[in-house]
Order: structure tokens, then C-alpha cells, then sequence
């Protein structure tokens, strides 16, 4: 928890310096699962 308190606190201070997976850390803490995005992968010959 404090790990999680620190990165809050880290949001607050620098919005902008804030990595993706701190982030998905703080979000899966309080609840939220992430969900891999599917990725729609065609290949079209000319």
C-alpha cells in the first residue's frame, strides 16, 4: 500500500511523468483489470 500511496502522490506532484504501468498498477489496485485490446491484423495485396 505504500508503494501504491507513493505513485498517487507521484500523479498529483508530475501528471505528465507518469509510465503506463504505474498507472495500470494504481487502477488494477483499486479494482480494474486490464484487458488486452485485440488487434484487427489484415493484410490486403494490391
Amino acid at each position: 500500500m505504500p508503494d501504491i500511496d507513493k505513485l498517487i502522490q507521484k500523479m498529483k506532484r508530475q501528471p505528465n511523468g507518469i509510465r503506463f504501468q504505474e498507472l495500470a498498477k494504481v487502477l488494477e489496485y483499486n479494482g480494474y483489470n486490464m484487458k488486452a485490446k485485440k488487434r484487427n491484423i489484415t493484410q490486403k495485396f494490391y
